[in-house]
């Protein structure tokens, strides 16, 4: 008698187990042209979205981005803004 339920809880832990990672939310990604609107932080850039992407091609590029990457390796602030572009 007790097998049976011991199987039981052993299985529905095994299924607990499994779920693997879920991602919650949505990553906005906050890379766009630098102009002087978007200096001032007045409002939410309204960019077309090929100057957004050429906006992360150039941060990707840039040697900013290398130096951040020898300091501080994949943890860093530029690496995440890519990181969240990369998932829309």
């Amino acid at each position: 008698m007790k097998t049976p339920i011991a199987i039981a809880v052993l299985t529905l832990a095994a299924g607990c187990a499994t779920q693997g990672d879920v991602q919650v939310a949505q990553a906005e990604c906050k890379v766009y042209p630098v102009t002087t609107m978007s200096v001032t932080g007045t409002r939410k850039p309204n960019v077309d979205p090929l100057e957004q992407r050429h906006a992360e091609m150039q941060l990707g590029n840039s040697s900013y981005r290398m130096q951040q990457l020898q300091a501080r390796g994949f943890d860093s602030n530029v690496e995440q803004a890519l990181r969240d572009c990369s998932f829309r």
